[in-house]
């Protein structure tokens, strides 16, 4: 697990992740990469998108996002907008 945040302007910020997952005595494993802009409208808003991608090998079936499925073996790529609010 790797992860970086930093603010590029007063307004921006960029987070990204490297994740891996591995079973033991096992070929599966599973590599997780996703990079996140966000735009802060205020103290409490912000716009933000996502990029992800997931990366299974060895018969591994580990979906990108929760509750998603995948093949066994296969990748996925997602990208993700959305605004979020704190109260």
């Amino acid at each position: 697990y790797l992860g970086v945040s930093t603010p590029l302007a007063p307004q921006w910020q960029l987070d990204a992740q490297v994740s891996r997952l591995s079973v033991k005595d096992t070929g599966r494993r599973s590599t997780l990469a996703v990079a996140r802009a966000s735009y802060l409208l205020s103290k409490r808003t912000a716009v933000h998108a996502s990029i992800g991608h997931i990366d299974n090998t060895g018969g591994a079936a580990i979906a990108l996002d929760a509750g998603g499925t995948v093949g066994a073996g296969l990748d996925q790529n997602g990208v993700l907008v959305g605004i979020r609010h704190a109260f």
